[in-house]
């Protein structure tokens, strides 16, 4: 290029050759770049207009891009560069500006290295200015003090700077690095890295010819990054030592992010090295002490320690310089003779892989094994699958499940489900549940699977494959990929290639599917070098990856197997044991185990030789598991393990466990299935205590866990029992822990389903072999009054609260002393100190106080802290998964995310020593960080609420508009938690609660407003959960009585969920309104026609919605409205108490009426007559005024209302008479007394204001004594209502009036009955209703007292029936007639043909017709008993039985019966006839003669599965759906 082209007027005119001869002639920049402005046609004319951002578009490093942009301005203003840096600059090569920044200008490491990587050589720098400096990421602080000293230069000698190295930088040399620098790389040591690291593209690219001059490359871009990265820049003349390049490494880490390193030195499994101790990592230590800590303690591995460390906390550039600088280091040190090339060791490579640089597998949580074709040989040397914690298993071989496959061979020893891809389909955790994933290996066949012999399981070529399955495959990677099924980062896996693949093979499209969604955990192992070199080649062609690193080909698969089997954690050389019979043992084999997916269970080998007891890692272990633990962590066996080793001081005794190994050890032989209630509160060590006994019983007792409470009770029960007959022919006692069970009914049905499963393998065992056949059942439950709970318990209980004795106080003092010893601050174990201190709230709130000092709300960490805080005072096990955690704190972008957890902790310092983490099984498993201890929780939430003026309202209100949360799938779980903070209600002594703990203390510290916001806010989120706005509205009718709002929003409810529940809600509305304005209008006087007539429409619209509620509540509904109704009925009855409740309402208004109101017997006469509808409203004498007549006018709008409601009110206490009287429903205990209690009170209501007085009736009957007769049956009829006789089931309760007065007095009261019924039957028209009542009350007066005047014989009491049964038939739509068959026309011992099947037969028609939404999932109670007499006396009641117990306490009573212990009972046996039968089919028969009657079994479980015809014998029970059998025996 000629000079003359050097001008600003010329540079329009060059072609883009000449612009490219410039740029390597003039500017002398390398060859790539030019090539790259060549190949974008960038000629003189577009030149011109190139700034620098332009050039770096281009991706042309940083320097040369400023020295061409600043040679251009230059050639533009004709003027030659002017710089203010000596010109002798620009002869520095980079190393040698590397070194002057290094050494001279003494600035950080990682910003020597970014101007390396942006190739700063001398030339380029010459150009710089600091704006040029800042753009590279280098502080403003550091670019003034470069620019300083490069000025500073010229006032001072040349610096002596290292000669250039030995690394050729001319032009034509670059493109590859020379022989020398090819071994120090391959000189690096080799690092643990995380599988699947995608390498840069080595495709070769495209040639660009332009015309008249050859551009010869080899490689698109073989970058200057790269190539940069290949060049060491020196330091000095002499190689610095591990010590200073560690100290220089820690010397360029920000405070934070040196604090971060310091946390990750106490990880127990960095590169399999022991963690450092404490005190030497203080705050107060240097980096300089820091340094010479780590070079003492790892020794040569200290630099490798460090990075590893850096990698991790995502330092990748400064961690690429120590790299080097490790690099030439070892080169220098090194014999230059010797090949530096380092031999792989696949071996350390292979353990690295599966334990991340550990020496025990368990960092993975999960591995995933993707596997071919198999030969019959392998199979020996792949063991190591049973050892792998596999949630599934990917099989394209179609004959592994035959005997000679994978699959068979794993089955042989572990527990797997045999799955197709499509079943992978839908709502994780539905998927999760249907398929037992996380509980069992589920082993998958992706093509075909030839055992079962079917065509749609042939195997399919691959072109049939990839149309058919292929996106099955897909959608079950894409499945298991999700971060709410298996967790980012803890999941590895593992392509087993035991056989070759080809480009066109299924396994290679797996491959593929999984690379998209996991990179970086995958891991190869090949059986052959040949397999291996072929599947690696298929991956770099299609993903431009090389697998290399992460992948096992040079061993053995026998070497393989032997390399993880070698890894701990270590099978037991023994196995684990179980007691058994006779003092003996049994081995536990995992087969067993994997097979009962419901129980964790305890050995009595428990934690013994899984380790080298005496080597450090045993020791590290042992100080990790226990500082977890007095933390704040759950207690682990081998927390209890730890204490029984020589010299060790024992485990803390509470002062209730001596109580509760006593109830455990001595209970009655004769029972089956024991529960053991412990109440507790939350965090003072319940389930620890409970634990602790199981411990020291492991001997004595089969112990287990449940830990999977959502698995049906059968099913639950199936595998108790087979834990207590495994492997013996004898039973051993089994001890079951059921932590945190909240419901005590959810236990009991379990304790139900046990007794059953348990009695139905004694029938064929021997006395000695029965007795030990038992179940005891610990039960922790977690509440706020464990001494309330315990005084009300039926079961057997003991309680713990939070308060210690004194020799409890003097334990934990001894065990502080005992911490000291092995631990660095135990008074940071803040769990452990709380109860030491007593659960001391000053104590506490001290912690608390000191930890939040000068916190900033405007910060994520503090933010996040008040959301756990407000989640974990009210919900003392609720918890926050790591993955929102991440996110939330903005960590979601940096690398190595499987160390979320710790780097969590880390960025809540000074926060995160009142948090743990933790592993949940919810839902799959992940991680989540929760407070250390519930009271902790409750106390940041006063500092927030004292020092920093943060409201419970704030904090809700922040949480409900936090966008991450309501968009991060594995937070499902927590969504769920923040409804029930919200909804969930709580049981006192008189129900349950308006509100959940939350919203009743907002409610009481911050008014409404603030519960308007946060319902309004939650019911935007929670669109699909109609228990928000259902909460709103009751909040409004309740406390702010705002009742447009309230129908509003209980309007929202139903429109989200139509159910009996939300229509409730908006009845519940109504009657509010009506009540509040009665309560207003007391004031007023007079009253107003007006308000009278809008409280009877708001009463007609409360009816309709009850009403609606009732319809509701007969259908099939779901649980989902259960989310804030603590009570669980198995049927709604809301309705229909909303409804009576709103018609005695109505009753009062009118009785308040001027021509009503008063004293005056006759004006209630006159309301009587009106609501029966015999007296017009207009022929009641009144006063003849303005007032009156409207109210007439109202009235009779509303008649047919008003005529209505008496009749409606009538049915609805008779429904609650056959409910309560026929159900056994799940409320029990205190909760069902106080529904009958308020019951009873609205009845009484009721008498009082519809039903005429006997006074009345006898100046009725003195005044019209031609019509005494009407009003004679009219008085009986009065009586029988008001003493709630005129119904059967009514009548049915009065067995049952002995428990609340003396059997004279209900002998007295059945007597009277009798009497208006006997005058009934003859003094009116016969009905069927009087006839069968007749009876039932015969038979009633007989039992309570048999020589009553008025009793009628058994004789006589069957005639009438009959007559009765022979005009309805057998199709009568009522149960009532055909109940009564069965008390008096079953069968003797040694009857003759009768109808009674036929009755039977009506009897179960009649009843599920009438009631089958009350029978949907509750029990009928039998009233009768068949007994061994004849006639009536053969009738056993009840109330006669529970006679026989007259000195057991009345809950233990009710527990027999619940239970079906009662008929173990010798006074039971002896009162009761047993009655033989057969099952055949499933079906349940009482057998007389030829006779066969059916029956059903009282209890759930109580007949033996298989359907196996056999001889059985029971007692019989006669219920309103027909007779029931107690106590199955088979013969």
């Amino acid at each position: 290029m000629s000079h003359s082209m050097e001008s600003a007027t010329q540079i329009e005119k060059w072609t883009k050759e000449e612009v490219h001869q410039w740029l390597t002639t003039q500017v002398n920049i390398h060859n790539i770049y030019a090539d790259k402005l060549l190949e974008e046609e960038v000629s003189g004319e577009v030149l011109e207009y190139f700034q620098k951002k332009d050039l770096l578009d281009l991706n042309i490093k940083h320097g040369p891009a400023v020295k061409i942009v600043s040679m251009l301005e230059d050639l533009k203003s004709g003027l030659q560069h002017k710089s203010p840096f000596p010109a002798y600059i620009k002869k520095w090569t980079q190393e040698q500006v590397c070194q002057w920044l290094r050494e001279e200008v003494k600035v950080y490491h990682q910003y020597v290295e970014r101007l390396f990587e942006e190739e700063v050589s001398g030339d380029c720098l010459f150009c710089f200015k600091k704006n040029d400096l800042v753009e590279l990421g280098i502080k403003h602080g550091p670019a003034v003090k470069i620019i300083g000293m490069l000025e500073k230069l010229n006032n001072g000698p040349e610096p002596i700077l290292q000669p250039p190295s030995h690394i050729n930088v001319d032009q034509g040399n670059l493109q590859k690095p020379p022989e020398k620098q090819v071994e120090l790389c391959q000189a690096l040591p080799v690092q643990t890295v995380s599988p699947m690291k995608r390498e840069p593209n080595t495709e070769e690219p495209k040639i660009v010819k332009p015309p008249g001059k050859t551009v010869t490359r080899k490689k698109e871009e073989p970058k200057p990054q790269a190539m940069g990265a290949e060049m060491l820049p020196p330091k000095s003349s002499s190689t610095p030592s591990s010590l200073t390049l560690l100290q220089y490494t820690l010397d360029d880490l920000l405070q934070d992010d040196f604090k971060r390193f310091k946390s990750c030195l106490k990880d127990l499994k960095l590169n399999g090295c022991r963690p450092i101790a404490c005190s030497h990592l203080e705050d107060s230590k240097t980096r300089t002490d820091v340094a010479d800590s780590m070079t003492k303690h790892y020794g040569e591995e200290a630099l490798n320690v460090t990075l590893q460390i850096l990698e991790r906390i995502g330092h990748n550039e400064l961690a690429a310089g120590l790299r080097r600088d490790m690099g030439l280091q070892k080169v220098t040190a090194q014999d230059p003779k010797k090949d530096l090339r380092r031999e792989t060791n696949q071996g350390d490579t292979l353990k690295n892989l599966l334990t991340c640089g550990g020496n025990m597998m368990d960092y993975y949580d999960r591995f995933v094994v993707v596997v071919n074709k198999s030969l019959t040989e392998q199979l020996e040397h792949l063991q190591f699958l049973s050892k792998l914690k596999l949630f599934c298993v990917l099989d394209f071989d179609p004959n592994s499940a035959a005997p000679g496959g994978v699959c068979s061979s794993y089955r042989e020893s572990r527990v797997a489900n045999l799955h197709l891809p499509a079943q992978f389909q839908g709502e994780p955790n539905v998927v999760i549940k249907n398929l037992n994933l996380y509980k069992q290996t589920s082993w998958v066949f992706c093509n075909g699977r030839h055992d079962l012999d079917n065509e749609s399981d042939r195997q399919l070529d691959y072109k049939d494959w990839f149309r058919g399955k292929r996106r099955e495959i897909e959608h079950m990677v894409s499945f298991i990929c999700k971060p709410e099924v298996l967790p980012n980062g803890r999941t590895l896996v593992i392509f087993l290639l035991l056989s070759p693949v080809t480009d066109r093979d299924p396994v290679f499209d797996t491959f593929l599917a999984f690379y998209s969604h996991a990179e970086e955990s995958i891991v190869n192992i090949c059986e052959s070098r040949s397999t291996f070199e072929k599947w690696k080649d298929l991956i770099q062609e299609k993903c431009e990856s090389d697998i290399t690193r992460q992948s096992i080909s040079e061993l053995t698969l026998g070497e393989v197997n032997g390399t993880i089997m070698s890894l701990g954690p270590h099978n037991q050389p023994s196995g684990r044991l179980l007691p058994s019979s006779d003092s003996s043992t049994v081995v536990l084999q995992q087969k067993d185990e994997d097979r009962m997916t419901a129980l964790d269970i305890l050995c009595q080998n428990e934690c013994e030789k899984v380790y080298d007891e005496n080597s450090k890692e045993f020791q590290d272990f042992k100080i990790k598991v226990e500082e977890e633990f007095y933390r704040g962590g759950k207690v682990n066996w081998w927390n209890f393990y730890f204490c029984e080793k020589p010299r060790a001081k024992p485990f803390i005794r509470r002062d209730k466990y001596d109580n509760l190994k006593k109830i455990v050890k001595y209970q009655d032989p004769k029972t089956t299935c024991v529960l053991l209630n412990l109440f507790h509160h939350p965090g003072c060590g319940g389930t620890t205590l409970a634990m602790h006994v199981m411990w020291d019983l492991r001997r004595e007792f089969r112990c287990a866990v449940l830990k999977d409470n959502t698995l049906p009770k059968a099913e639950v029960a199936f595998q108790v029992k087979n834990l207590m007959r495994l492997g013996s022919q004898k039973s051993t006692p089994v001890l079951l822990l059921v932590d945190d069970s909240k419901e005590a009914e959810n236990t009991q049905t379990l304790q139900n389903c046990i007794r059953q499963a348990v009695e139905e393998e004694n029938t064929s065992r021997t006395v000695e072999d029965s007795s030990n056949s038992k179940v005891i059942i610990m039960s922790c439950v977690r509440c706020h009054n464990p001494e309330d709970q315990f005084k009300h318990c039926s079961t057997n209980r003991q309680q713990i609260t939070a308060k210690l004795t004194k020799k409890e106080q003097d334990d934990f003092d001894e065990k502080l002393k005992d911490l000291k010893k092995s631990h660095e601050k135990p008074e940071n174990f803040y769990s452990f100190m709380i109860m030491k201190s007593n659960f001391d709230k000053k104590y506490i709130a001290d912690v608390v106080s000191n930890t939040l000092k000068d916190l900033d709300m405007s910060t994520k960490k503090a933010q996040l802290l008040a959301f756990l805080a407000l989640l974990n005072s009210y919900d003392a096990e609720s918890d926050i998964s790591m993955s929102f955690c991440e996110e939330f704190l903005g960590m979601k972008n940096l690398q190595m995310a499987y160390w979320g957890e710790d780097r969590v902790l880390d960025r809540m310092e000074p926060y995160s020593n009142l948090l743990k983490q933790l592993k949940v099984d919810r839902s799959g498993r992940f991680k989540a960080i929760r407070f250390l201890h519930h009271d902790i929780a409750s106390a940041c939430l006063e500092e927030l609420d004292r020092c920093y003026k943060i409201k419970r309202s704030e904090i809700t209100l922040d949480m409900l508009h936090c966008d991450t949360l309501f968009k991060t799938c594995v937070v499902k779980d927590t969504l769920m938690l923040i409804q029930r903070v919200l909804v969930e209600r709580q049981r006192n002594e008189v129900g349950i609660t308006n509100f959940s703990p939350l919203i009743e203390q907002i409610h009481s510290q911050e008014g409404g407003q603030s519960i308007r916001d946060i319902f309004v806010k939650a019911s935007s989120r929670f669109v699909t959960r109609a228990s928000i706005p259902q909460a709103l509205a009751r909040y409004l009718y309740l406390y702010e009585q705002d009742f447009p709002q309230a129908l509003i929003w209980a309007e929202n409810a139903m429109r989200v969920t139509k159910n009996s529940y939300t229509a409730d809600t908006v009845g519940q509305v109504y009657k509010s309104n009506l009540k509040h304005n009665i309560q207003s209008e007391k004031l007023k006087t007079p009253l107003n026609p007006n308000d009278f007539e809008t409280n009877l429409k708001i009463a007609q619209k409360a009816s309709k919605a009850f009403q609606m509620a009732q319809k509701l509540a007969t259908k099939n509904e779901t649980e989902e409205q259960t989310d804030e109704n603590l009570t669980k009925t198995p049927y709604n009855t809301s309705g229909y108490v909303g409804e009576m409740e709103t018609t005695l309402i109505v009753f009062e208004m009118i009785s308040n009426l001027p021509f009503f109101e008063g004293t005056d017997p006759v004006k209630r006469m006159y309301m009587q007559s009106f609501l029966k509808g015999t007296l017009p409203i207009k022929h009641v004498p009144k006063e003849d005024n303005e007032i009156n007549s409207r109210y007439v006018e109202i009235i009779e709008e509303h008649t047919q209302f008003l005529l209505a409601l008496k009749p409606q009110v009538k049915n609805i206490f008779e429904f609650f008479n056959g409910y309560f009287t026929y159900i056994k429903g799940n409320n029990t205990g205190e909760l069902e007394s106080l529904n009958q209690k308020k019951i009873s009170s609205h009845f009484t209501r009721y008498i009082t204001l519809v039903c005429s007085s006997p006074a009345e009736i006898f100046k009725e009957r003195a005044d019209k004594p031609e019509l005494r007769l009407n009003v004679d049956i009219e008085e009986r009829r009065t009586f029988l209502e008001e003493n709630n006789a005129d119904t059967f089931a009514g009548i049915l309760a009065k067995l049952h009036l002995g428990i609340h007065q003396t059997i004279d007095k209900t002998a007295e009261e059945v007597e009277k009955i009798t009497e208006c019924y006997t005058f009934l039957r003859h003094n009116s028209v016969q009905n069927r209703k009087v006839e069968t009542n007749f009876i039932l009350v015969n038979i009633i007066l007989h039992t309570l007292k048999p020589r009553s005047k008025h009793v009628k014989t058994h004789n006589e009491l069957s005639d009438i029936l009959m007559k009765t049964l022979q005009d309805i038939g057998m199709q009568h739509p009522f149960p009532e007639p055909y109940y009564l068959a069965l008390l008096l026309l079953w069968p003797s011992s040694n009857a003759e043909e009768t109808d009674i099947r036929t009755y039977v037969n009506s009897l179960g028609k009649s009843s599920h017709s009438q009631m089958s939404y009350l029978l949907r999932k509750s029990r009928t109670i039998a009233h009768f008993y068949l007994g061994p007499k004849k006639g009536l006396q053969r009738l056993v009641t009840k109330p006669k039985l529970d006679e026989c117990f007259a000195g057991v306490p009345r809950a233990d009573l009710s527990q027999l019966w619940r239970s079906g212990g009662i008929f173990k009972e010798r006074e039971i046996i002896d009162r009761l006839y047993r009655v033989n039968g057969t099952f055949e089919r499933s079906e349940l028969y009482a057998n007389y003669g030829k006779l066969k009657i059916p029956v059903r079994p009282a209890y759930l479980g109580g007949i033996r599965s298989g359907y196996s015809t056999e001889k059985v014998s029971f007692f019989l029970g006669f219920a309103i759906d027909g007779p029931l059998a107690y106590d199955i025996k088979y013969e």
